[in-house]
């Protein structure tokens, strides 16, 4: 977004348009520093999250173990919002349904990650579509686990995603090398 394409929102202070503009700034000039000074948890989760996917776009191997849990976390996240659980375990990252059950523990997601376990259990084995071999009781199931999910067993995604953000700040942004250890 560009400097000036906040000014016709009318409900929006200066003080609101100033902090989205220095987000943007940030992720713009990937300033991790600057990104840890960002007071808002949902402005840090929003600026780390771009920040992560324009190095997976980039690369898809470019993120290390702590980058890739935060990613994955934040993408399932995301899922659910847009869509449900079932897109991010069968269309977005059908490769890592494994991976962000761990990556939720590590977290500190740990109901969440439960329910997505829960969830991983109810599809089919040879990986094809879910209503393929479903039934009505096991997509009553799914939908109950999506809404599971979708009620933040955890409680803030966002103030976990910080608080692991800091925890690992050393391990996030220093090592853009292809590190694949997570694999």
């Amino acid at each position: 977004m560009g400097e000036d394409s906040f000014n016709n929102i009318s409900w929006m202070t200066d003080e609101i348009k100033n902090e989205l503009k220095r987000r943007n700034k940030i992720i713009e000039n990937k300033d991790f520093e600057s990104l840890y000074s960002l007071k808002n948890d949902s402005d840090f989760s929003i600026a780390l999250h771009q920040i992560l996917v324009n190095r997976y776009d980039k690369d898809p191997n470019s993120l290390n173990k702590t980058e890739l849990n935060l990613f994955l976390c934040m993408h399932i996240e995301n899922a659910d919002q847009a869509d449900s659980i079932l897109s991010f375990l069968q269309e977005w990252f059908p490769e890592q349904k494994e991976q962000i059950v761990k990556s939720l523990n590590e977290i500190g997601a740990t109901k969440s990650s439960k329910i997505i376990k829960r969830a991983i259990e109810l599809l089919p084995k040879d990986e094809s579509c879910f209503f393929k071999s479903s039934d009505e009781n096991s997509e009553k199931e799914m939908s109950k686990l999506g809404n599971e999910f979708s009620n933040y067993p955890d409680g803030s995604l966002r103030y976990l995603y910080r608080k692991y953000a800091e925890k690992h700040k050393n391990e996030i942004f220093k090592n853009p090398s292809h590190n694949n250890d997570y694999k």
